[in-house]
């Protein structure tokens, strides 16, 4: 077995040797030709020779061998046709020659067969793979085209989701502006209905300070008279006009006071409708703030989604 080997190294050495002095493919396959059959005793066959050599077409081994065993079948004619050789060696030789013939063209021919069907069983896997492989593509191709189109959808519906979210954030800062300068006018109008209630109380208070002087001076009059009833009647008699004069001047001053009241509290009547519209509209536009939130929240969700 090692000696096997040692001839399969050696055999190998040679090859490559032969390979350099013989760069052209025909010459290199004759030679290891000649040297597989008379160096090593070794039968060459067409899928021997392209196991060693390796080059050119899986024809040219076959055409290399074929060449091979047409000069060395004449060269045997030659040899053996020789004069003086016994007829007997002669035929001996011949029939040695035609059966060595026979075999080597057998084995050169199941080489040859090999190397087909090696080929063949080779070029059918290459066939499969590249219909495999174009099958491959194919499905790719329509998948990358789907992608494509998903790419599509996916950034058209972004854009209109941005677009979306723009208009929304246009029509938030709006209502956000409406609802500042409502704000600041109820805060007006409450500031107004603050200093109308001032107002009034003051007032209020400046016609019971006037009704209560009244009265006081009346009481006093009043006890006056009572006093120097006796002593000047006309003086009661003036004192109770001057008293008649004041009850007048009182009641008035009295119904002006009142009529100031009703206008007043008309005023603060109409104030407090002002300030009931202005909270319904307030209420009215925080739940379309709720709502254009909403949408604004649901738009950014579904622009995140879509992006990823």
């Amino acid at each position: 077995m090692n000696a096997i080997i040692v001839n399969e190294q050696q055999l190998q050495i040679e090859i490559e040797k032969l390979k350099i002095q013989f760069p052209d493919t025909k010459d290199i396959y004759r030679e290891v030709c000649i040297l597989l059959f008379f160096r090593y005793g070794i039968t060459p066959t067409a899928n021997k020779l392209y196991q060693y050599v390796r080059r050119g077409s899986m024809s040219a081994p076959a055409e290399a061998l074929n060449k091979f065993w047409l000069e060395l079948r004449d060269k045997s004619r030659i040899r053996i046709e020789r004069n003086d050789i016994p007829e007997t060696i002669s035929l001996a030789a011949g029939d040695f020659v035609a059966t060595l013939w026979s075999e080597a063209q057998k084995a050169a021919q199941a080489g040859f067969t090999d190397l087909i069907e090696n080929a063949t069983a080779e070029i059918l896997k290459f066939k499969l793979e590249s219909q495999l492989a174009r099958q491959d593509a194919t499905k790719l191709q329509v998948q990358l085209d789907e992608s494509n189109l998903e790419l599509k959808k996916a950034k058209k519906l972004t854009s209109e989701a941005d677009y979306l979210l723009q208009v929304n954030t246009t029509a938030l800062v709006h209502q956000e502006k409406s609802l500042t300068e409502l704000k600041i006018e109820r805060d007006n109008f409450q500031q107004l209905l603050i200093d109308s209630k001032l107002s009034f109380s003051k007032d209020l208070e400046g016609v019971n300070l006037s009704l209560y002087k009244a009265e006081e001076r009346y009481v006093a009059l009043e006890k006056k008279s009572l006093l120097e009833v006796d002593r000047a009647r006309q003086q009661i008699k003036s004192l109770e006009k001057e008293m008649l004069t004041l009850r007048q001047t009182g009641k008035k001053e009295q119904s002006s006071y009142i009529n100031e009241l009703d206008k007043k509290m008309n005023a603060i009547a109409v104030l407090n409708n002002k300030v009931g519209m202005l909270n319904g509209k307030l209420i009215e536009i925080a739940k379309q703030n709720k709502k254009i939130t909403a949408k604004l929240a649901l738009a950014e969700k579904k622009s995140i989604t879509v992006k990823t």
